[in-house]
C-alpha cells in the first residue's frame, strides 16, 4: 500500500506534468485499466488508450495549480486545484477537487475531477 508521502509526492508529479503537457509522464501514473471522470458524472473514461487520448485533449489546454492540502485516507486523496483553461484566444479559470484512488502498487486507479462547467469564470479567484 502506498504511503501517505508517496501518495502526496504522485499528486505533486502530476501537477507538474500537467503544466509540461507531459502525456507520457502522466500515463506513467495510472494502472492500466484506471478510469477518470472530468467532470466527475460526466463520460467514464477507462483504460490506458482512452486516457491518453483524454489528457491528449486536456494537457495542453490547462494550467493547474494546487491550492490546499492533500488530504489522504487509505489509497485515497483529495486535492483542492484551481485551472486556468485557454482555448484559443479565451482563458478561462475553474475551481476543481480532484479524488484519486491508487492500488497497492501506488498507481492511479480513478480520477475524478470535481468542477461545475457553469462555474467557468475570466477572473483568476472567485469573488467571496
Amino acid at each position: 500500500m502506498p504511503t501517505p508521502e508517496e501518495i502526496r509526492s504522485t499528486v505533486h508529479s502530476y501537477i507538474d506534468m500537467m503544466c509540461r503537457s507531459d502525456i507520457d509522464g502522466i500515463m506513467a501514473l495510472y494502472a492500466n485499466d484506471a478510469t477518470a471522470e472530468d467532470p466527475a458524472g460526466g463520460n467514464l473514461v477507462q483504460g490506458a488508450e482512452a486516457l491518453r487520448a483524454l489528457y491528449a485533449m486536456l494537457a495542453p489546454a490547462l494550467q493547474v495549480e494546487l491550492q490546499g492540502p492533500i488530504c489522504v485516507a487509505g489509497k485515497q486523496c483529495a486535492f483542492p486545484l484551481l485551472a486556468q483553461l485557454t482555448m484559443g484566444d479565451t482563458t478561462q479559470y475553474l475551481d476543481a477537487t480532484d479524488i484519486f484512488c491508487f492500488d497497492d502498487d501506488g498507481k492511479i486507479t480513478s480520477m475524478r475531477a470535481c468542477w461545475n462547467p457553469a462555474e467557468l469564470r475570466v477572473e483568476r479567484y472567485a469573488s467571496c
